[in-house]
């Protein structure tokens, strides 16, 4: 496959030394259309060392081929031989040493292009170029993947490569990929006609803007206005030598979306329909005053003070067309509604108040849903709790996880939080001596829960609850579906893993508890010698 309308490849590479051994970390081909003049290697790679000692190293190196070249070293590592590229102008140790990789998966099959818009990796002007990508089958080891997580070794890749590949896309891990910008022109420019021509609702001119030597010919324009209950005939036009057209809207622009393509190179350029904005709200507001706060202290907590600027509104301003149609406002109104809606479905929206026995039955939905893990992350969850919940996995293999505090435990038997442990002891052995996974119970200590809210996580996905599962549905309280659980999981897991587990903590409980005053400490501590017995 030629590409004479590119006059010279460059080859961004970084990858990861570890002894001899060096793994591919990202690679990209960037194909230059001929206006742009030829730029030059780095002559040798940019080095980062990884730890005090030994020689783990991470690099960065942009190497500048011919198109030929680059073009044959791309469909080499598709087809498994993958090396450090060699530069004829600068060569350099380590040219033509193989990079360790994964067997690569293209999308789509070579020689077919896709025409991206979300290039992470590639600069503004390259947005909505053609392009080709290698996907390994496989990631990367999980040592290299521990290597490059370290904060000082994913700056420096993010510094290197302008994104970030190891926490926001690390679907690019260990991935090649070609881009191909536009040979033909840099952009599409528009201008909205102030009157319509006449018949027209609105008026529009486009104008493509060539590259250098370049011409027009065969370019087809698609244009897509979009209204709010559906979409109108596409207006189309292809170019000849007049790089500018005028097209007539038989009705206002809602959403515009275009399309660019070419009968050789195909998809050129495409945008999805987005709003025409048509005019500003602007809000100013003046400082009044600076107002300053004083917090008294509070036991351990000790006072401060806050600053809070008051400002006075000033008025609204609006820019550009000030009518309004009432059918659309209508119509937006009720899709913003939907849309709402449809949000609080998508993220599982629970309200209950005085319904406890639906609350539960909703819980134990959620959990008898579980074919992996459970968690329960709730301070006060005792023994009574594990009867209304724990039974509800319906999976022998489904592994039930509890983290409990002592706080819970102590204000559920009011003084004597091994009296509820206990018991909840008690209840695991006696309950579940039948099940092949049998339920794991850590306890949170400290005189306060470190972890206030209450969670529920099936099979990584994380629900929060404002209340506690013993009290959940008798006061309004809300549950929800957390929009983003890896974080919030991460975070409950290192409460877990320092938590003791419950039988340790038994174990290792202190010999005496705080004696509570009065006739009712007294009442207290003869309940609790009952239920030891």
């Amino acid at each position: 496959m030629d590409f004479p309308e590119y006059r010279q490849a460059v080859i961004h590479l970084s990858w990861f030394r570890d002894g001899q051994v060096r793994h591919l970390l990202f690679g990209m081909v960037e194909l230059r259309p001929n206006e742009l003049p030829e730029t030059k290697s780095c002559c040798f790679p940019k080095a980062f060392r990884v730890g005090n000692k030994g020689s783990k190293y991470l690099y960065y190196r942009r190497f500048a081929l011919p198109v030929a070249d680059a073009i044959e070293w791309y469909k080499n590592a598709a087809g498994g031989k993958l090396v450090l590229p060699r530069d004829p102008k600068h060569k350099t140790p380590g040219d033509g040493k193989k990079l360790q990789g994964s067997k690569f998966v293209q999308e789509p099959l070579w020689p077919h292009f896709v025409s991206s818009n979300e290039l992470v990796f590639a600069p503004e002007w390259m947005q909505g170029s053609r392009t080709h990508f290698l996907f390994p089958e496989n990631v990367l080891s999980s040592e290299v993947r521990e290597t490059i997580g370290i904060d000082k070794n994913r700056t420096m890749l993010e510094d290197w490569l302008n994104f970030d590949i190891v926490e926001d896309y690390p679907e690019y891990l260990g991935a090649i990929c070609l881009v191909a910008p536009n040979p033909l022109f840099r952009s599409i420019k528009k201008s909205h006609f102030e009157q319509a021509r006449e018949g027209a609702a609105e008026t529009v001119a486009y104008k493509l803007v060539a590259r250098q030597e370049q011409r027009l010919n065969g370019l087809r324009l698609e244009i897509v206005n979009e209204r709010l209950r559906g979409r109108m005939m596409p207006l189309v036009h292809e170019f000849d030598d007049d790089a500018i057209v005028i097209l007539d809207f038989p009705a206002e622009i809602y959403k515009e979306g275009r399309s660019i393509t070419h009968p050789e190179y195909g998809l050129m350029g495409w945008s999805n329909p987005c709003n025409i904005v048509r005019k500003f709200l602007i809000t100013t507001n003046s400082q009044r005053r600076l107002k300053r706060v004083q917090v008294p202290a509070d036991g351990n907590k000790p006072e401060y003070e806050y600053e809070v600027d008051e400002v006075e509104d000033a008025g609204d301003f609006i820019i550009g067309d000030k009518s309004e149609d009432a059918i659309d406002s209508r119509l937006n109104q009720a899709k913003n509604r939907r849309s709402r809606r449809k949000a609080a479905n998508d993220y599982d929206q629970q309200w209950f108040h005085r319904e406890p026995s639906e609350a539960a039955q909703y819980i134990r939905q959620k959990i008898g849903n579980a074919r992996d893990t459970v968690l329960i992350v709730d301070p006060y969850f005792a023994g009574r709790e594990l009867l209304a919940f724990g039974h509800a996995i319906r999976r022998p293999e489904v592994q039930l996880q509890i983290l409990t505090s002592v706080q819970g435990l102590k204000e559920m038997s009011r003084g004597d939080p091994t009296c509820s442990g206990s018991q909840l002891m008690a209840f695991l052995n006696k309950t579940f001596k039948t099940y092949p996974k049998k339920p794991e119970i850590r306890i949170l200590t400290g005189k306060q829960s470190p972890v206030h809210d209450r969670f529920l996580i099936v099979d990584n996905i994380v629900w929060l609850s404002g209340n506690s599962l013993n009290t959940i549905g008798e006061r309004a309280g809300m549950i929800i579906k957390l929009p983003d659980p890896e974080p919030v999981i991460e975070l409950l897991h290192g409460f877990w893993c320092q938590a003791p587990t419950l039988p340790d903590w038994l174990a290792n409980r202190p010999a005496s508890v705080e004696p509570q005053k009065g006739i009712s400490g007294w009442i207290n501590r003869l309940k609790a010698c009952i239920l030891r017995r």
